[in-house]
């Protein structure tokens, strides 16, 4: 999860995409003690999954509003995989 992007469009278009960082998946894991990374990602909820891009988005630079009124505005949040290390790239 740690270097994935997180795409999100809002309903009035604007678009974001802002990386999974170190900060971003503690403070995560602060708001959501009762999942774990794993349980998250076989059992994705849309609560969990968009409070990790809401602060993805601010942590980005982007100036949002709280979350209860930001989420009102989305229309869609993915991810987009991480790519292939140089290395790996190079070994292929």
């Amino acid at each position: 999860m740690i270097g994935m992007t997180l795409r999100v469009e809002m309903l009035d278009g604007e678009v974001h995409e802002a990386p999974v960082t170190y900060g971003v998946a503690c403070r995560w894991e602060d708001h959501h003690p009762q999942l774990s990374v794993g349980q998250f990602l076989e059992d994705m909820k849309f609560k969990a999954l968009a409070w990790m891009a809401w602060d993805a988005v601010r942590t980005s630079g982007v100036t949002v509003e709280l979350f209860p009124k930001w989420i009102e505005k989305v229309g869609d949040i993915t991810f987009v995989p991480k790519e292939k290390s140089k290395q790996d790239a190079q070994s292929t």
